[in-house]
């Protein structure tokens, strides 16, 4: 659960439960506060029993768990939260709002579904409540359909010409550039990745004045529809995790929290239970009881399930660094990702994919070269002439730096920068190289071309 739904249920579970405390500590400690670094409970009320403010001190194993805070819930809105409040707008099932939950969790920064329908479908069919029917690709794929209509224009699109094929089909009907641009980014696409302007203008039979004012409306066209979106909701990021490199060069991963409260069971009720649990009562009476226990012991799931999440946030976030060590011990160096997918972090922590899956989203990581949400470690890869398998991100990333440096007047085809890799090592066809260029929003060679001067 994000830490924005946590505070709701939070509250929501306090409301309904009143054996179930919520208070913030008088003393705060300074700074954020890190897992080993719980506050520990009073043993009773201050007036009963003398006891000062519960201050910033380790919770030992020995003492009572029936206790839980801090936490950080001061997560920032963010593109997810902006999909999810539009989600009723499409009058979806139960079912396929989980499939739409799903795809908008996979979005990247940019508001694109990276991942192969395929693959995500099979991610997909380990939820239970997806398993009857089995459900397919061509009911993913529906429900892509649907969110691909919600805003911005152009979110969840699976490629740049997708993409601006969404914002063209969003435009008003009344628009009249808008049947020239679904022609533009269909049919004649081609001609634009491959810079032809010239071709596409005599092709539509446009007059100067016209071809200029076309050009106009295609420059307000977005190759990130999340861009704005993500600077106006969401400018800050509190990260959920401490990466700290120790000198001998151990990793050492905690959870940071924000605004601590404590949450514990109230121990009135609890006394009173107890002094009630071997004398002979009434029905009356006997039935309060019965209510108040079945309220403490509400509240004492409620407080383990928390418990529970923290564990488990941990427990992968560890895993995770511990896949990409080399990645942390090299500065942050993207060439030195290794290749990293849902199902290996899974195997690894024992855990359905799913939960992996809901556990990364919308979290961060603070690091010694920066913030990094979690999903930004997982990627798939390629073999090496070597043997060993290279994250697709670090040869995106070696892509980007071939052409950074190619010559302007003549820059690299697809096919010599897949064999340039090649000559590296890394086993990549030329199909790849067109793809990783387009995920990169790089134009092909044609159009990266800089004419001389005449």
């Amino acid at each position: 659960m994000p830490n924005s739904d946590l505070e709701k249920a939070i509250e929501v579970e306090a409301e309904k439960n009143e054996a179930l405390e919520v208070e913030i500590p008088l003393t705060l400690p300074q700074g954020p506060i890190i897992q080993g670094g719980l506050f520990t409970p009073n043993s009773g009320s201050d007036e009963e029993e003398g006891a000062k403010p519960a201050t910033s001190s380790a919770l030992t194993e020995s003492e009572s768990e029936d206790f839980y805070g801090p936490y950080n819930f001061s997560a920032p809105p963010s593109l997810y939260e902006h999909l999810i409040a539009q989600l009723p707008s499409l009058e979806l099932s139960p079912r396929a709002w989980r499939i739409a939950e799903y795809l908008i969790g996979n979005l990247n920064e940019k508001g694109f579904l990276a991942e192969p329908l395929p693959k995500l479908t099979r991610y997909l069919a380990s939820e239970p409540d997806l398993q009857d029917p089995p459900v397919s690709v061509e009911e993913v794929e529906a429900v892509l359909q649907k969110l691909q209509r919600l805003e911005p224009p152009g979110i969840a699109a699976r490629s740049l010409q997708e993409c601006l094929l969404l914002q063209a089909q969003a435009l008003p009907e009344t628009d009249p550039h808008k049947p020239l641009l679904v022609r533009l980014f269909t049919e004649d696409y081609p001609l634009l990745s491959a810079g032809k302007l010239s071709k596409i203008q005599k092709k539509y039979r446009l007059s100067q004045e016209e071809w200029e004012a076309l050009l106009q409306k295609l420059r307000l066209f977005h190759h990130n529809p999340a861009a704005n979106l993500t600077e106006e909701t969401a400018p800050q990021v509190s990260p959920d995790f401490l990466l700290r490199i120790e000198p001998d060069g151990r990793l050492e991963v905690e959870l940071m929290y924000y605004r601590p409260i404590r949450l514990r069971v109230n121990k009135a009720y609890k006394k009173l239970v107890e002094s009630y649990a071997e004398k002979q009562t009434d029905e009356e009476t006997a039935a309060v009881i019965r209510h108040l226990k079945d309220r403490i012991e509400r509240a004492e799931r409620f407080i383990e399930l928390l418990q529970q999440r923290e564990k488990t946030l941990l427990r992968i976030a560890r895993e995770i660094v511990l896949h990409q060590r080399a990645f942390f011990l090299r500065g942050c160096d993207e060439k030195a990702l290794r290749p990293l997918i849902l199902q290996d972090i899974a195997q690894a922590v024992k855990m359905d994919i799913s939960t992996i899956s809901r556990t990364v989203n919308r979290k961060y990581i603070q690091t010694p070269c920066g913030i990094f949400p979690l999903k930004y470690f997982f990627s798939e890869g390629l073999r090496t002439t070597e043997g060993k398998d290279i994250s697709n991100k670090a040869i995106k990333k070696l892509l980007q730096e071939l052409i950074a440096q190619e010559d302007p007047h003549n820059p690299y085809s697809d096919d010599k920068i897949a064999k340039i890799l090649r000559q590296r090592g890394i086993d990549i066809q030329r199909r790849t190289v067109a793809k990783y260029r387009q995920q990169l929003g790089i134009p092909s060679a044609r159009a990266r071309r800089v004419l001389p001067a005449s």
